[in-house]
């Protein structure tokens, strides 16, 4: 089963620059462009670990609002950026992955990481 995150990001996200920076600081990622603005990442076997999707502008506060529920959407201010990080089933420290690119670009970008109910976590 797949572990999938959205990360709600204030300004256009920058995927490859934060992938980079999680490579500069010792993640073990081999990043692939997957077309149309999304990257996909793989572990050091090779293995696809973590898709990224491609960033999708949501300028009315209501499709947040329908999709992750009212609580979150309270959070947040449109227009927000949104992107899907998905982390592959079976691959060692796929969800950790993913975690962190969402936490990182939130982190640098603005916004608030959704990993599903309970844990909404946001930055400032």
């Amino acid at each position: 089963m797949t572990s999938d995150i959205v990360a709600l990001v204030r300004h256009q996200p920058e995927i490859s620059t934060v992938v980079e920076g999680m490579i500069a600081f010792g993640e073990s990622l081999e990043p692939c462009d997957a077309g149309d603005g999304a990257v996909h990442l793989y572990d050091g076997g090779g293995r696809l670990a973590v898709a990224i999707e491609t960033p999708q502008l949501v300028q009315v506060r209501g499709e947040v609002e329908r999709l992750l529920g009212p609580e979150l959407a309270d959070r947040v201010r449109v227009p927000i950026w949104w992107v899907e990080v998905r982390a592959a089933a079976g691959v060692p420290d796929a969800a950790r992955i993913a975690r962190r690119f969402a936490d990182d670009i939130v982190h640098w970008q603005g916004g608030t990481v959704w990993a599903g109910p309970p844990g909404v976590e946001e930055h400032p």
